[in-house]
């Protein structure tokens, strides 16, 4: 949201990551987007991320920019990090807030492609994971 305020000075693109299935982690990173590695050439990169967890997505995410746009820093902002028993493979540089170990939706993320569109941050509950989106048709 905050970028939207600013009219000048930074270069925006957009991957999409994916390394969930329903409310576990599968371990592999899915990329998406049509990203231009070129205009990550030589530049301080900020990596602005919804949640970092595991760390998975964004320790297997970096080293493909770094590789293939060949920046000249690349920085790990996230909106929240989650609090888990074991360290995370990757740490954010700035974290928006930290919170506890619940499976979250809303505010741009989902449980399986539901309940991206609320606009607020929430733990989902049992009856959110057996909805069945079906019926919506």
């Amino acid at each position: 949201d905050e970028l939207q305020e600013l009219r000048q000075g930074y270069y925006t693109e957009f991957i999409r990551t994916s390394s969930y299935e329903g409310t576990a982690s599968t371990g592999k990173v899915k990329l998406a987007g049509g990203v231009d590695f070129k205009n990550l050439n030589g530049r301080d990169v900020v990596l602005v991320e919804d949640i970092v967890d595991t760390g998975t997505t964004v320790s297997h995410l970096i080293p493909v920019l770094e590789a293939e746009g060949k920046p000249a820093s690349v920085t790990v902002c996230t909106l929240l990090s989650k609090r888990l028993d074991q360290p995370p493979k990757y740490r954010a540089k700035y974290v928006g807030f930290s919170i506890p170990n619940h499976f979250i939706v809303g505010y741009g993320l989902d449980y399986n492609e539901l309940y991206r569109d609320v606009r607020d941050i929430w733990v989902i509950s049992q009856a959110g994971i057996d909805f069945d989106s079906t019926t919506l048709n």
